[in-house]
């Protein structure tokens, strides 16, 4: 276990205090979260060096101060549940793929555990109230007041538009939790690129039916086309008020989602990046 505790060694080193709960509850309540928020979370624990209790702890603290009537989103994404042929980080070779797309675990919404959204992500997900879209690749995952309305996706088509989770926390005014990360994993950019003129790509994944395990098509756009996502946030923050507060070093944004969505169709629309 030499790598699993290296938070705990970085934080000995860099002489930094322990995160406790309380800490956070503070920190949320200075960004200026309130009672009976939406909250759409994107969270790096590392970023804040030891946090006593980890994802737990950090649920904890938002619970608190969002409330019972407030509502807390992570996104659940397993692009992993998808045809080898579109893999490219890394590519893999051709003469796996057959048996990849045979031996792959259809997504199941108890099981498919992302690989890449982070362990806070993952700690909701196994939360007993925790409600999450039955999307096999892209799916978001809810606990709260409004979780049974914002999770379910319909369908499959446009995961991240208008009928997504993605459309129904813009339409419930919801704001956007930066812990540690930046725009390149700021979700909601997506829906903006749902409002252009983009191209429509069909991708592959695989679900679980009552006639055994499927591959299915489903239709989206493509996104993040220009790679210019940290571009979008040096000029979002320049023009919005973007409330900021640090923490051992992490930097923790709160944005009013209506505003960076629109913003992002925006910058867009005035560049002809259709």
């Amino acid at each position: 276990g030499q790598n699993m505790f290296k938070y705990m060694d970085d934080s000995i080193e860099k002489g930094l205090t322990p995160v406790t709960k309380k800490d956070l509850e503070q920190k949320f309540i200075d960004l200026g979260i309130k009672r009976g928020d939406i909250v759409l979370a994107h969270v790096s624990l590392s970023s804040m060096g030891y946090v006593i209790g980890g994802p737990e702890s950090l649920y904890n603290a938002l619970r608190n101060v969002v409330g019972e009537e407030g509502t807390i989103v992570v996104p659940s994404q397993t692009v992993e549940i998808s045809d080898p042929m579109n893999w490219h980080h890394p590519p893999v070779p051709v003469e796996w793929h057959a048996s990849i797309r045979e031996d792959l675990p259809p997504y199941n919404k108890k099981l498919s555990f992302s690989k890449s959204m982070g362990s806070f992500s993952n700690f909701i997900g196994i939360l007993p109230q925790a409600i999450r879209g039955e999307h096999p690749m892209y799916s978001f995952t809810a606990i709260g007041h409004r979780a049974a309305e914002i999770a379910p996706n319909e369908g499959f088509n446009f995961p991240f538009g208008e009928q997504s989770p993605l459309g129904k926390l813009y339409e419930l005014m919801a704001k956007i939790l930066m812990i540690g990360t930046n725009f390149e994993t700021n979700t909601s950019l997506h829906l903006a690129e749902n409002r252009l003129n983009r191209e429509v790509l069909i991708e592959r994944s695989k679900i679980s039916t009552t006639n055994g395990d499927e591959w299915i098509e489903f239709k989206n756009v493509d996104l993040d086309s220009y790679d210019d996502y940290l571009e979008i946030q040096k000029e979002f923050m320049k023009t919005h008020h973007v409330r900021k507060e640090t923490l051992n070093g992490a930097e923790l944004l709160l944005i009013d989602m209506v505003e960076c969505v629109d913003f992002t169709r925006n910058y867009y629309v005035e560049r002809n990046l259709k």
